[in-house]
């Protein structure tokens, strides 16, 4: 499922999208592209950046497991996962998408779509994916993602941010 990219030439070539999982050693090139998500993030939820010049909202977040996706070798993201309780049915855990980047450059080239589905063939069983109420683009890009999937469209109240979407849906 390599999707068809063009060179500078206008001619047809193929994205090779990979995931390489995050090493204990790499924490500083994920904190580093902590800071590309977080900017891109303070459009659609507002961010406050420290004195430093440096967002830290996410410097401590969540996951069991962290993998780079690169394209064509190169670094293009990251995807963050994690077991969690499910946020509708009581008593299950579930696989959790933490966070999910993919930089610009690569948007709308099926990266993210290719890299989400490696991300969840590497962990089968029950998903739940959320976005932020007013992140249309995201919303959108989950539900082409999890198509494939026969997912359910549900709503969840977090209590620190109110009613979320939540798609759900097995691999199994």
């Amino acid at each position: 499922m390599n999707p068809t990219r063009h060179d500078a030439l206008g001619r047809p070539t193929t994205t090779v999208v990979a995931l390489e999982a995050i090493a204990p050693s790499q924490m500083s090139v994920l904190r580093g592209l902590f800071q590309f998500y977080e900017y891109d993030f303070s459009e659609i939820e507002p961010a406050i950046v420290g004195d430093d010049g440096r967002f830290h909202h996410l410097e401590n977040a969540p996951f069991e497991h962290g993998y780079f996706i690169r394209v064509e070798g190169n670094l293009a993201g990251f995807a963050l996962v994690d077991r969690k309780a499910s946020r509708v049915v009581e008593g299950e855990t579930v696989w959790w998408m933490e966070e999910f980047f993919v930089m610009r450059r690569h948007r709308r080239e099926g990266v993210g779509e290719q890299a989400a589905h490696l991300v969840i063939e590497r962990h089968p069983g029950v998903w739940e994916v959320t976005q932020t109420p007013n992140n249309v683009a995201a919303t959108a890009f989950w539900r082409r993602v999890l198509a494939p999937f026969a997912y359910e469209e549900l709503e969840f109240d977090d209590p620190k941010r109110g009613l979320r979407p939540l798609q759900r849906f097995s691999t199994s």
